[in-house]
């Protein structure tokens, strides 16, 4: 298990108490990026509007309880294994923290993780980066690790964007620093829509 997935891994237990599956990863062609749009539901908190990749598939997993849900989305090879993976988890402010969906707040919290991974990537200094989506603001940043073995992630594309009263935290791993990959996460991520409905 490579270092950033390490990193990733002991956070998301202390903080989320997410779950990450190993997988391996590489790029796809471009001219397969179309989407569709698909509804989640989150009980009791309405549901998340996203578009979806036809090509990708999903996993899509809530509990009644205080944990928050997770998207796992993912492809197949031709050996029926997963080639990268996109983990989407969704928390709300009442669940969680007051003012979770405030720039300030997932700026200090995406800079706050990146810098713990940074430690195990080839980096020497994080780069946040700002994203803009349809209904809220995020930060990201991308690292790297050349030292990571064969069937271990080398490249972690990690963030946060706040979408109308719901924070998503993404975490994209794979092996081909590719930015069709990125581009398709970041169309994932800025089309995200939140209806806080009451009958959901």
């Amino acid at each position: 298990m490579s270092k950033l997935l390490r990193m990733y891994k002991a956070f998301i237990i202390i903080i989320f108490s997410f779950y990450v599956i190993n997988i391996f990863a590489k790029s796809e062609n471009q001219n397969e990026y179309r989407t569709d749009s698909e509804s989640f539901a989150i009980p009791g908190h309405g549901e998340l509007i996203i578009n979806v990749p036809k090509i990708w598939n999903y996993r899509y997993k809530t509990t009644n309880d205080d944990k928050p849900p997770i998207i796992t989305f993912y492809n197949l090879d031709k050996n029926k294994g997963e080639i990268y993976q996109l983990n989407l988890s969704i928390l709300w402010e009442d669940g969680f923290q007051r003012n979770i969906s405030s720039p300030e707040y997932i700026r200090s919290l995406v800079e706050q993780t990146g810098k713990e991974a940074l430690v195990y990537s080839d980096q020497t200094k994080l780069k946040l980066e700002k994203i803009s989506g349809r209904y809220g603001v995020g930060y990201f940043f991308n690292l790297s690790d050349s030292n990571a073995s064969s069937g271990e992630y080398q490249f972690l594309t990690q963030g946060a964007l706040g979408v109308g009263r719901l924070l998503l935290i993404f975490s994209l791993f794979s092996n081909d620093n590719d930015s069709i990959l990125q581009e398709a996460l970041m169309k994932i991520i800025m089309s995200a829509k939140h209806q806080n409905r009451k009958d959901v």
